[in-house]
């Protein structure tokens, strides 16, 4: 049973490829997205392997309790780790650099998310039309979000700032403490169009040893300033001799305490890509 639970906020410092491994039209590297919602994700396989690199390099002295031994057939690990969902997806604008976007299905999510693990939300999700943006000033103002054009239709509800905020860094330089300037809600159908053209598609050539080109690729990228949450439980250590065993908030500290600002996560490390920085949020 696991006894110790935390919200993770995941902020994309720089551009993040976090690979599927299949080729769709003419990207050969896509990113990995949700079956059913065609929205980025992170695998928990790829989540917990990247964790368990970060952890081995810092404290690294409870690795096996944690994450299970790498021997097969040996105890298996503490954690339960999920996977990366999508929470704020920026798009430039009309008005400002980027906006951040979010839509009711995120939130039902979240609120859903957070009762499994024990943390109630208890603002009401509002609707929203498909060319209506909720947030900003409130008024009736029309923001170009990439191709498409909403109107303003209110502001949202400060509660449910509150709750966003929780996930992204406290820096100034984070936009979080005038987040309400730059986030809004648009609808499901908005959103899934947003983040469908909204990531980078860049191409890639290998060159030989005579600088000319010898392959050509195009690789997709989930932009920096995305926001993705996880949620991670931690149960005590499996071994058999129970005197060996460290509880669950022993361990989730020793990882917490380890990976407290920033992890690497997906391909392409060489090239400053996947740098993730946490934001832990203790439930319970």
């Amino acid at each position: 049973m696991y006894n110790k639970h935390a919200i993770v906020g995941m902020y994309c410092e720089t551009p993040l490829h976090a690979g599927s491994g299949q080729a769709v039209g003419v990207v050969d590297l896509p990113i990995q997205r949700e079956k059913i919602t065609n929205w980025p994700t992170i695998q928990a396989s790829g989540l917990k392997g990247a964790f368990r690199n970060a952890y081995e390099d810092g404290d690294g002295q409870n690795t096996n309790d944690i994450f299970g031994s790498d021997k097969s057939g040996d105890q298996a690990g503490a954690i339960s780790i999920g996977d990366a969902r999508l929470l704020l997806f920026p798009i430039r604008s009309s008005v400002a650099p980027f906006l951040w976007v979010i839509c009711p299905a995120i939130l039902r999510k979240l609120k859903r998310d957070g009762k499994i693990v024990g943390k109630e939300y208890v603002w009401t999700i509002p609707d929203v039309q498909e060319d209506k943006y909720l947030g900003l000033t409130g008024e009736n103002e029309a923001i170009i979000f990439e191709d498409l054009m909403l109107f303003g239709n209110g502001k949202l509800e400060p509660d449910i700032l509150k709750s966003v905020k929780e996930f992204v860094p406290g820096d100034d330089f984070y936009n979080t403490s005038s987040l309400e300037k730059y986030l809004c809600l648009v609808s499901d159908a908005s959103f899934s169009v947003l983040v469908e053209t909204g990531t980078e598609v860049q191409a890639r050539i290998l060159l030989n040893d005579k600088k000319t080109s010898e392959n050509l690729w195009y690789q997709e990228l989930v932009p920096s300033n995305t926001v993705f949450y996880t949620i991670i439980s931690m149960t005590n250590a499996r071994w058999e001799k129970e005197e060996e065993r460290k509880s669950g908030n022993d361990l989730m500290k020793s990882l917490q305490d380890t990976l407290k600002e920033y992890v690497q996560i997906g391909g392409d490390e060489t090239l400053g890509r996947g740098w993730m920085r946490l934001v832990w949020q203790e439930v319970k």
